[in-house]
């Protein structure tokens, strides 16, 4: 498995950006390359990328090896997996909107 540092995180997010949003593929139509592509952009008045995945490294430091949107019920929460310097990982759910962690634990 790959993993993605924080900066190539910041790239994709930033040139994911450029277009139109977009939410993540079908299960059945996430590839090798759907993968790494980092979260597709939030909707409406959520807050900003960069500032989610801050709140989820000051809760969890290390670096984030995978993050996704998703849309429960109407609301937007990002999935962070964080690879902490332990070597475990910690994945994170957080809600777009307002920051809160919704969930926090170590595979």
């Amino acid at each position: 498995m790959k993993l993605i540092g924080p900066s190539l995180v910041l790239i994709l997010v930033a040139l994911a950006g450029c277009g139109q949003p977009q939410r993540s593929p079908a299960p059945d139509q996430v590839g090798e390359e759907a993968q790494h592509e980092g979260p597709a952009q939030p909707a409406g008045n959520n807050l900003p990328f960069l500032k989610v995945q801050a709140i989820a490294l000051a809760a969890a430091p290390g670096e984030v090896v995978k993050v996704d949107l998703e849309n429960d019920h109407g609301q937007d929460i990002y999935e962070f997996k964080i690879l902490a310097p332990s070597g475990r990982v910690i994945e994170l759910e957080i809600d777009a909107k307002t920051g809160q962690i919704l969930k926090q634990e170590a595979d």
